[in-house]
């Protein structure tokens, strides 16, 4: 079976989970919850999205400073959304679309694959720094707003939030080395591997050349996650006049992160909606089901809108989107290109 009978399938299957999803919440609630939600709750959730990736972009343009040819922030941008529709689609903890990303800006500037690999390799390392920070200070605010809760009506949830603080902890250590070693823990790591002849010189090349860069990007990534943080606070505020502590959002930060990277259907259909209903059901939080699912169901929107636009965005240059989502990443870098 073709991988496009595949993805047929499988977002058929995701339309009818939804749908069964809306129905046991109630579908006439729930359309009355996004009916009520108004304009400018749902432009909100697009706003914060296309944010998002407009931040990750300029970031990714930062460190392409001293690529030849260095490309423009407008195709670095386009390959952005083109990788959030394959993140969209594929499972794979945000790492989906990678690959597509990678083929895309090499077929718009003709860099070869190996230093878009490079910096993409250190983009991902540099987002991961800056949501180390979030998941830290999200698990804090969660535990001190729900210890009593979490514990003993969600032992479960109260368990998993402590392994994950505890996860949290150790990323939090390396990051304050990476900060004592002046920014360069990955160039470092790659020249010890060069060295080794278990990495390509050619990357760690391209890594030391971007010594004091990682700074500048680490602020755009952390805007994405202030992003991630708020985009439900506005959302809520503008649609049920509902204002969410930092606590209540910290803890629907943590869900959310943890369940999409055991992400299964495209949009993390099924499992976000089941964290995002029981967070709904926190007591004090003030939120129906109904109205969850309407921010669900707005999220779902602008996913699809990305999701149309990558593709378009990737078949007016010929980068065949889905065969490549399909491959991840087996093809790129391509060494013959180096």
């Amino acid at each position: 079976m073709s991988l496009a009978k595949k993805m047929v399938i499988i977002l058929v299957g995701s339309a009818l989970l939804l749908g069964l999803v809306v129905y046991l919440i109630g579908a006439g609630a729930t359309a009355k919850a996004a009916w009520n939600a108004g304009l400018p709750a749902f432009l909100s959730v697009g706003t914060f999205l296309f944010a998002l990736m407009v931040c990750q972009a300029a970031a990714w343009t930062i460190l392409e400073r001293k690529t030849t040819p260095r490309p423009p922030y407008r195709i670095l941008l386009a390959a952005t959304i083109v990788a959030m529709a394959g993140n969209v689609l594929m499972p794979s903890a945000h790492l989906g679309g990678e690959p597509v990303k990678i083929v895309y800006a090499r077929r718009k500037t003709g860099i070869p694959y190996v230093k878009l690999s490079g910096i993409v390799l250190l983009c991902k390392y540099i987002e991961a720094m800056s949501f180390v920070l979030f998941l830290v200070y999200a698990t804090g605010i969660s535990l001190r707003e729900y210890s009593r809760v979490l514990f003993y009506r969600y032992p479960t949830l109260g368990g998993g939030i402590l392994m994950l603080t505890a996860g949290a902890l150790v990323l939090t250590a390396v990051l304050w080395m990476s900060l004592a070693c002046q920014w360069a823990p990955l160039t470092r790591i790659v020249g010890t591997l060069s060295r080794l002849h278990l990495w390509p010189k050619r990357f760690g090349h391209i890594l030391y050349g971007l010594k004091g860069m990682e700074e500048h990007a680490f602020f755009f990534y952390l805007l994405t996650h202030v992003a991630m943080f708020g985009r439900p606070a506005l959302f809520f505020y503008l649609s049920a006049h509902v204002s969410l502590n930092a606590g209540q959002l910290g803890l629907l930060f943590l869900i959310c992160q943890g369940l999409l990277t055991v992400q299964f259907m495209p949009s993390a259909i099924g499992t976000l909606d089941g964290g995002l209903l029981l967070w709904a059901s926190m007591p004090g939080l003030g939120i129906s089901a109904p109205q969850c699912m309407a921010f669900l169901l707005c999220i779902r929107f602008w996913d699809a809108v990305v999701v149309a636009l990558g593709a378009l965005l990737a078949a007016g240059t010929g980068v065949a989107f889905l065969q490549t989502l399909g491959k991840k990443g087996k093809d790129a870098p391509e060494a013959r290109d180096a």
